[in-house]
């Protein structure tokens, strides 16, 4: 609990997986990927409940060894390729028996988020009432894309001057899915995880890693080894 708001953190993690298969119970640095965000978020003393929401069994017992609460199995229709994760969020959110205030979303792809970040998110959306999402900088300006066709290209900010020297050109953002810290009260209002009006919080280059193929994952463990 922090600021009188009752913090629940929930680990989506399905069974399937396409582009890397069995991805959440992959060992990480012998430890099963999910691993990695259940402890970071048992860590922190401002969490008030940590959740896995699978459809998988295996995921379950790992989650449980772990030290996460498990419990329901996920529903097979909230679990296919093409489910939101927001709907699975909903049913979670419906189905424990407990109310909550912020829901905080930890996908198990993104195991190199640390705990000031994570606790970051959650301060500042129990302190603004807001919705808060981890966003990291691009490399790249956004004056510099553009969007290919067949007779050449057109910049992505047409009809701007295009800074030639990247200090010249104004940072841009993505949403990294490191860490999502929702207001309950606007998720089952909305059905949306965020919008244009959340808040953001800047999180640390590496800790926009997310798993979700063999390359992201070899990666991750290259990190993980401090060659960086």
């Amino acid at each position: 609990m922090f600021a009188d708001k009752k913090i629940l953190a929930v680990i989506p993690a399905r069974g399937g997986s396409k582009g890397l298969p069995r991805k959440n119970v992959k060992l990480l640095q012998d430890k099963p990927l999910i691993t990695w965000s259940i402890e970071v978020a048992k860590r922190s003393e401002l969490i008030d409940r940590v959740v896995v929401s699978t459809d998988d069994a295996e995921i379950a017992d790992v989650a449980k060894q772990a030290g996460a609460d498990v419990p329901f199995m996920r529903p097979e229709h909230l679990a296919s390729d093409s489910s939101p994760t927001k709907d699975a969020l909903i049913h979670c959110v419906q189905t424990l028996t407990e109310d909550y205030d912020i829901l905080l979303l930890l996908q198990p792809t993104s195991p190199l988020r640390t705990l000031e970040t994570m606790e970051s998110c959650i301060k500042l959306s129990a302190e603004s009432g807001k919705t808060v999402i981890s966003v990291s900088e691009s490399k790249k300006p956004v004056e510099w894309m553009f969007y290919r066709h067949d007779a050449g290209f057109n910049y992505v900010l047409d009809g701007v001057t295009k800074p030639t020297r990247r200090q010249d050109c104004k940072p841009v953002y993505y949403v990294d899915g490191c860490v999502y810290c929702i207001q309950i009260a606007e998720l089952e209002a909305s059905h949306d995880i965020f919008n244009e009006h959340s808040l953001t919080v800047v999180s640390k280059e590496q800790e926009s890693v997310d798993i979700d193929t063999i390359q992201d994952f070899n990666y991750c463990e290259y990190l993980l080894k401090g060659n960086h």
